[in-house]
């Protein structure tokens, strides 16, 4: 993770720019499977979970989402960075993605903003090009596990360097057993005004937030206190909180024990009578646990900017951003717990969302801030802030 500039500058005209500089280089997947490519952005080796996001758009998200902590991401749209990225596109103030693989890097003209492949130099991230992203992404579709790394090939072939690779992989840490939380999220608290007149104060647990959602609850007039990941229910008590929000984040969340307690009893505190609590992603698969229910791997992850999303009880489908690796199973530990299943998604039936019987708590597994694609989802802020009060 490397922390970004607080200005972005304009990326300067092409003959004014020094040529990119690429060297060979390699991709190779635990399972033993090698693509070689051309290294872009930062000439470094890199190690990480292999997902793929099916977004055409939204590279200043994606480098800077919190939640792509640990994760080599594969692009599978066949262009990447043909546009600059703005200032207001960055979700967090350091780039947490450990590398991208693309199938075609290029650099757009000059202009205000910064390049992706600024963005990658600066923060000290490569980039591995000349890959058949969608047949990679075909690839990890089937299955296929998911622990890589890339390195560079400055010097040349070298005996052994497929195989050597190969085995770098497989000893790479597995992106389950890392605490990614503890890398991204604040450890002081601090707050946040209300954009325009105030209509009540937000507690929000902070597992890796995203500044669009931060912006999302400012912009309907809540102050937002946010809070370190091991803030516990005295601590969100003590805020005096119209609504608690627990927030995006990255990594397992069956390895978060302390936390599950924690929101368990932000849970009984909001059932009986305190705050209402709106989960998101992270938020959403914590409160599942907290009630006693599972959660799994998903054999194919969720990341991109066009998934559909059914609306139960209305028949609504909304499109909107996913991020996530694992998802909830509807098991009757939900149901005994008085909460019933909201949302699911189209393509795989994936639990996306939760309401309580009492109304006083609701959580979705999707991004309803997420801004590279469709906001058809962010009515749900709309509704949490409604219920403040009721």
């Amino acid at each position: 993770m490397q922390t970004l500039p607080r200005d972005i500058h304009t990326t300067p005209a092409a003959r004014e720019r020094p040529a990119s500089f690429t060297a060979p280089g390699l991709l190779a997947l635990e399972g033993g499977t090698v693509h070689r490519g051309r290294l872009r952005g930062a000439q470094v080796a890199a190690e990480g979970d292999l997902i793929f996001t099916t977004a055409a758009t939204g590279w200043g998200e994606i480098l800077t989402d919190p939640s792509y902590a640990g994760q080599i991401v594969v692009l599978t749209h066949p262009m990447a960075g043909n546009y600059r990225i703005q200032p207001g596109e960055l979700e967090s103030a350091a780039v947490h993605v450990r590398a991208l693989v693309v199938t075609r890097l290029v650099t757009p003209p000059d202009g205000p903003g910064r390049s992706l492949e600024e963005m990658l130099v600066h923060a000290g991230v490569p980039a591995i090009e000349g890959v058949d992203t969608r047949a990679l992404t075909l690839v990890l579709r089937r299955g296929a596990v998911r622990r890589a790394v890339i390195r560079p090939l400055a010097g040349g072939p070298q005996p052994d360097e497929e195989r050597l690779a190969v085995e770098a992989a497989r000893a790479s840490a597995p992106w389950e057993s890392v605490d990614h939380v503890a890398g991204v999220a604040t450890r002081e608290p601090y707050l946040l005004p209300p954009d325009g007149p105030p209509r009540g104060r937000a507690v929000l647990v902070d597992f890796g937030v995203k500044r669009s959602l931060l912006r999302a609850l400012a912009a309907r007039g809540m102050a937002v206190q946010v809070l370190p990941p091991d803030a516990g229910a005295a601590d969100v008590r003590a805020a005096d909180a119209d609504l608690v929000v627990l927030s995006p984040g990255p990594g397992d969340p069956a390895g978060m024990e302390p936390h599950i307690a924690a929101v368990a009893d932000m849970a009984r505190d909001a059932l009986a009578g305190g705050a209402p609590i709106l989960g998101i992603c992270l938020g959403h698969q914590l409160l599942a646990l907290a009630a006693g229910a599972r959660t799994r791997r998903l054999p194919v992850g969720h990341h991109g900017g066009n998934h559909a999303v059914l609306e139960l009880e209305t028949g609504r489908v909304d499109i909107g951003a996913h991020n996530h690796e694992v998802g909830v199973l509807d098991d009757e530990a939900l149901r005994a717990m008085g909460y019933r299943v909201s949302h699911r998604d189209l393509n795989d039936g994936t639990v996306e969302g939760l309401v309580h019987a009492s109304g006083r708590i609701a959580s979705v597994q999707f991004h309803p801030e997420g801004a590279p694609g469709p906001i058809d989802a962010s009515r749900v802020f709309d509704l949490a802030v409604a219920a403040v009060g009721a």
